[in-house]
C-alpha cells in the first residue's frame, strides 16, 4: 500500500503508520503522480478529489496508474444538501483564510458542541432507551458517535479550513466513468453525505496470432 499527500503531512501519516509492513508514503501531486503507468491493482481516494481544482481531471490523471483489469474507487460529497452546503460555503470564504491557529479553535469549539450537546446525550439515551431513539436522532449523529472525538475534531477543521470543495451526484459519476471507458460500475450514495464510485479498467485485449 502506498499513501501519496501533497503536503507535508505525509510525513505525519508515516510517523503514525509506524512499523506496519508493506506501507509506504509518497509525497506527491495526485494531478502529476510521481509514479509509473500500471502500478496498482487498486487505487482510491476518500474525500480527496473535490479538494482539487478540477476533480474530474484529477481523477482521469489518477486512471493510468491503474494497471489493466485492476479498479479504481472514490469517493465525493453530495450536491443533495443544498439547504447545508450552501451556508458551508459561505462560511469557508472567511474560515478558510483565518490564521490556523484560529480555525484550529474554532473547529474544537464546533467539534466540543456536537460531542457535548448531542453525542453524549445520544450515546446516553441510547443506553438507556435501546435503539428505538435512533428515529429521532439525525443521521450524522449516529454516524459521529461510533467514533472518537478526534475524528469529530478532524471533520470539522477539515470542513472550516479547505479553500475549496466540489460537490457531485450519481449523475455526475456516471461521467466519469463513461469517459473513462470504466466497466463493472457501481456507482451509490452514502445517505446524503456523499456519492461513491467504483469501476475496473478493462483488461487489455491479448494480441492476435
Amino acid at each position: 500500500m502506498i499513501g501519496m499527500n501533497f503536503s507535508k503531512a505525509i510525513t505525519h501519516a508515516k510517523d503514525i503508520a509506524g512499523e506496519i509492513g508493506g506501507v509506504q508514503f509518497v509525497r506527491g501531486d495526485l494531478q502529476k503522480p510521481p509514479l509509473p503507468p500500471h502500478f496498482f491493482d487498486f487505487v482510491y481516494g476518500i474525500g480527496v478529489l473535490h479538494y482539487t481544482p478540477d476533480p474530474k481531471k484529477t481523477f482521469q490523471t489518477l486512471l493510468p496508474l491503474v494497471r489493466p483489469g485492476g479498479a479504481i474507487l472514490t469517493w465525493v460529497y453530495s450536491k443533495s444538501r443544498r439547504f447545508t452546503n450552501v451556508p458551508l460555503e459561505t462560511v469557508r470564504r472567511v474560515s478558510s483564510w483565518l490564521p490556523l491557529s484560529v480555525t484550529r479553535a474554532l473547529s474544537f469549539l464546533g467539534a466540543l458542541v456536537d460531542w457535548c450537546g448531542f453525542i453524549l446525550p445520544y450515546r446516553l439515551a441510547r443506553r438507556l432507551l435501546g435503539a428505538s431513539i435512533d428515529r429521532f436522532v439525525w443521521p450524522r449523529i449516529k454516524l459521529y458517535a461510533r467514533y472518537p472525538f478526534q475524528v469529530v475534531y478532524a471533520d470539522w477543521f477539515d470542513r472550516l479550513s479547505a479553500p475549496i470543495r466540489f460537490y457531485y451526484d450519481g449523475d455526475d459519476l456516471a461521467g466519469w466513468a463513461a469517459r473513462a471507458g470504466l466497466i463493472n460500475v457501481h456507482i451509490s450514495p452514502t445517505g446524503l453525505y456523499g456519492w461513491r464510485l467504483y469501476g475496473e479498467v478493462p483488461s487489455a485485449r491479448q494480441p492476435t496470432s
